[in-house]
């Protein structure tokens, strides 16, 4: 079980990232504020899901993932 946060998405894209990862790896994913659970899967296969949704969503500029132990943290990059 990998657990992502990514309450920091605009708008309608936490949905689509729940929906794309259902289709994309295929296991049962459960979201909720702002939280999306995956089960039977690994952080890293998980990752580069999200890094794929955020590059097909043009967001890979604005936005970056983060992992911490257990957890993949989606956050806003600081801009100087």
């Amino acid at each position: 079980m990998a657990e992502l946060d990514a309450s920091k998405l605009p708008g309608e894209a936490l949905r689509e990232l729940a929906e794309f990862l259902r289709r994309k790896l295929s296991v049962k994913v459960e979201e909720s504020s702002g939280k999306i659970v995956v089960e039977n899967v690994s952080n890293t296969r998980l990752r580069k899901a999200v890094r794929w949704f955020l590059s097909k969503k043009k967001l890979s500029g604005e936005y970056r993932v983060l992992s911490e132990k257990k957890t993949l943290t989606v956050r806003k990059v600081k801009k100087d």
